[in-house]
């Protein structure tokens, strides 16, 4: 077999195949001897029909049935000859394949990429740190209350904190619009959760009074068939409801799962529930200020295929999603929306990989046990669901995935150069901006 392989790009290869021709010729005979065992041919007995009728009928068939057969085993062994490691299934183009000749065909394939860098060495890295102090959890508590205000009918205007019952209905251009009207729906004067000159409108009304309100959406309003236009509300006044904060005592407290209903034992529940948040938080920051050094000027091209793999399991989440909505989820889905999203994912994960193959990591046996403990925790019997995840290898594997990106991520921040920086529990906990948040939800193969 004679093997020639050209360079089509920083990833791609063209690898041309020739494959002597006794071989082709021996796999078409040997596919039209078992045809002529079994082929059912009217006029003749099974097994007993002659070869040239069966070459006339045949030929065709067992000469592309040979053909793919030499074609996949030969590239797999042209791959391993030329020690090229493909990502992704080959583009192949026949060249010949006529009996009696040499079969050739070409294969175009990416192959991975060299990661340019795969550590952080004396690169910076801020970590911030922070305590759970008694405010925090003063703060906590007070908004736990907020969550579970009740609102009891008041004969007043309402004002800010109360909660008004109200029918209404917007008309656009004199035309009732989608969405443009409810019943007995519920609002909290304060909360920013509708235009303001609609929450003016239905501040300082008593029950039973109507009112008309003159607005016009934004230009950037999320209804478009509206944004931008004035619009006329018609809204009726049905409850004017005063707000009822609960007080911290027993009954508020045991519906926390706090069995002794002490103030004491909820405070320190929730110091517990706090810090736990800070953790996963700390993880979470750590983990992408590391990801971010390594993938710094550190420039390297994704194979497509890799690519389409990860545009495929976006757009899937995304149709579960919708299913499990009940929302329609066979519309098509436009995948460019996916692309540069999964080419970043794709990247991360090539250089993790090369970071975990540089340091010749093994998933910690202790770290992985201690994980799916920590899972199961949660559980009414916590060992049986650590004896079910051990149980199946799929299952472990994924775990051992994610502590091996721990372990990595831990390896690289000992190279790295670490500033710690102490903030308050409340800026720490802080959302990022949406930028960061997209970030932070890229997941890397580490195996």
């Amino acid at each position: 077999m004679d093997v020639s392989v050209e360079t089509t790009g920083a990833i791609g290869r063209k690898m041309t195949v020739k494959v002597p021709a006794e071989q082709l010729d021996g796999a078409v005979a040997a596919r039209l001897k078992r045809l002529a065992r079994t082929a059912k041919i009217p006029g003749f007995r099974p097994g007993k029909i002659p070869m040239k009728v069966i070459e006339s009928r045949f030929a065709d068939q067992a000469l592309a049935e040979a053909a793919d057969e030499i074609i996949s085993s030969s590239y797999m062994e042209a791959i391993n000859g030329e020690s090229l490691d493909a990502a992704g299934p080959p583009s192949i183009e026949p060249k010949n394949l006529t009996r009696g000749e040499d079969l050739e065909f070409i294969a175009n394939f990416e192959v991975f990429p060299e990661v340019p860098r795969t550590d952080i060495r004396d690169m910076p890295i801020e970590r911030q740190t922070c305590e759970v102090v008694d405010d925090d959890i003063d703060r906590t508590i007070e908004t736990l209350r907020e969550q579970r205000t009740t609102y009891e009918a008041a004969e007043k205007a309402s004002e800010e904190g109360d909660r008004v019952l109200i029918d209404f209905e917007g008309r656009v251009d004199g035309e009732v619009f989608e969405g443009g009207e409810a019943k007995d729906y519920p609002v909290v004067l304060g909360k920013g959760a509708l235009l303001p000159e609609f929450e003016s409108g239905v501040t300082g009304v008593r029950a039973g009074e109507e009112v008309t309100v003159q607005l016009t959406f934004p230009e950037d309003y999320p209804g478009a068939q509206v944004a931008g236009k004035a619009a006329e509300f018609k809204i009726s006044v049905k409850e004017v409801g005063a707000p009822k904060v609960p007080e911290i005592d027993e009954d508020f407290v045991r519906t926390f799962g706090v069995e002794d209903g002490s103030e004491s034992a909820f405070r320190q529940e929730i110091r517990t529930s706090l810090e736990r948040e800070r953790d996963q938080r700390a993880r979470s920051q750590v983990r992408q200020a590391v990801l971010e050094a390594l993938m710094k000027d550190n420039e390297f091209e994704a194979p497509s295929a890799l690519v389409d793999e990860e545009i495929n399991r976006s757009i899937m989440a995304v149709r579960q999603q919708l299913e499990q909505q009940g929302l329609p989820h066979d519309a098509p889905i436009d995948r460019a929306n996916y692309l540069d999203e999964a080419y970043r994912r794709v990247r991360l994960g090539l250089a993790m990989h090369g970071v975990v193959k540089r340091l010749e990591i093994k998933p910690d046996a202790d770290r992985v046990r201690e994980r799916v403990e920590e899972m199961g925790s949660t559980y009414s019997d916590p060992e049986q669901f650590v004896r079910w995840y051990f149980e199946d290898k799929s299952r472990l594997a994924q775990i051992e995935s994610v502590i091996i990106e721990e372990q990595a991520i831990d390896a690289l921040l000992d190279e790295a150069s670490i500033t710690d920086t102490t903030v308050s529990f409340e800026e720490f906990m802080r959302p990022p901006a949406p930028a960061t948040v997209a970030a932070e939800d890229e997941k890397s193969d580490a195996e």
